[in-house]
């Protein structure tokens, strides 16, 4: 499957002109404060909402570990900033996942946010089976304290970049979620990019 023109490399995944991300403009969680983008960073319509900090109503500890047995995952988590695009970089590894940490840690109120790679151009990257996740499937989120919060996949669903659903994943919800988000859709050789992002969304469960 990632031979024969469907390798990535990574830096393609947040090359200014098909961020990885957007960054959500005027949406707020319950995290720790969000960044601004800077001036002149946002699409057509937008406008930067002003940094604000909520206190979630339960602290818990940052992630440190994804595992997702149905598909094989099991991978560490390393926390990622936006950079001066406001845009949230993938991971600077193909083994390993990266947590928005300007949102809820994996257990708080509201929309953890967590990315990967598909694939790179040695082979399969950590969320090469993202898509074959399924409605039900168990999703554990182990954290620096030793808890471990377990979600549950609801939906997955793909969307050009350039479409991103940014309310959806990233705006306020009224339990503690948890976002997967990965590359997906046709590869195109010629801009070595993929064309479609892969979103898994998924409820808390214990």
């Amino acid at each position: 499957m990632v031979a024969a023109g469907l390798l990535l490399p990574i830096a393609a995944l947040a090359v200014p002109a098909q961020p990885w991300t957007d960054f959500p403009a005027q949406v707020v969680g319950h995290g720790r404060m969000q960044p601004q983008p800077s001036p002149g960073t946002q699409e057509a319509g937008q406008r930067a909402a002003d940094p604000v900090a909520r206190k979630p109503a339960v602290q818990v500890a940052d992630p440190v570990r994804l595992r997702i047995p149905s598909i094989g995952v099991d991978a560490p988590v390393d926390p990622l900033a936006l950079d001066r695009n406001g845009v949230l970089p993938p991971p600077d590894t193909n083994d390993g996942t990266g947590w928005w940490r300007a949102g809820p840690e994996p257990g708080e109120r509201g929309p953890a946010v967590i990315v990967g790679h598909v694939d790179s151009y040695t082979g399969p990257a950590v969320f090469v089976r993202l898509r074959d996740l399924a409605a039900g499937d168990r999703i554990l989120v182990d954290r620096a304290d030793g808890s471990t919060a377990v979600f549950v996949a609801q939906r997955t669903e793909r969307h050009p970049k350039d479409a991103f659903p940014t309310r959806a994943v990233y705006g306020d919800t009224a339990d503690a979620e948890l976002r997967l988000v990965t590359c997906g859709g046709d590869f195109s050789t010629e801009d070595r990019r993929y064309a479609d992002n892969v979103i898994v969304y998924a409820v808390r469960s214990g």
